[in-house]
């Protein structure tokens, strides 16, 4: 990569490349005359317009399969969480009353939950047998 940093793509290039298309990385740095490395170095987190449930930070996606899955991290103490559930518990009721019925993405989070509540009950009533 011969280029001066005056020839350098500037990181609002990048970051409206690489959120706006689903482009590969690959694609993009070689558009970009620039190394994979360097095309992550430009690129910021992208804002996810929801508040930190552990702190009120603001939360954001970390890159593009981040947000394809759903997980936002905060900008304040790095938690991560999936972002069904941080909708869901900071009060955006339009997650459970869909006139449809509830969306696939919480059917999954209630199903997921149902299944943790009784693994441990299975669990505390294997532990409390050999006590």
């Amino acid at each position: 990569m011969s280029s001066s940093n005056s020839e350098q793509p500037s990181g609002e290039r990048a970051n409206e490349l690489y959120w706006g298309s689903d482009r590969s990385v690959n694609d993009l740095a070689e558009d970009l005359d620039l190394s994979k490395g360097a095309l992550y170095a430009l690129i910021d987190p992208l804002p996810a317009g929801l508040d930190c449930l552990e702190c009120g930070g603001q939360m954001q996606y970390a890159n593009r399969t981040a947000r394809d899955r759903g997980i936002v991290t905060c900008a304040d103490c790095e938690v991560e969480e999936e972002e069904t559930l941080v909708r869901i518990e900071g009060g955006d009721s339009s997650m459970l009353s869909d006139s449809a019925g509830p969306s696939a993405d919480t059917r999954t989070l209630v199903g997921t939950a149902l299944l943790g509540a009784a693994a441990g009950f299975v669990l505390a009533r294997l532990i409390d047998r050999t006590d």
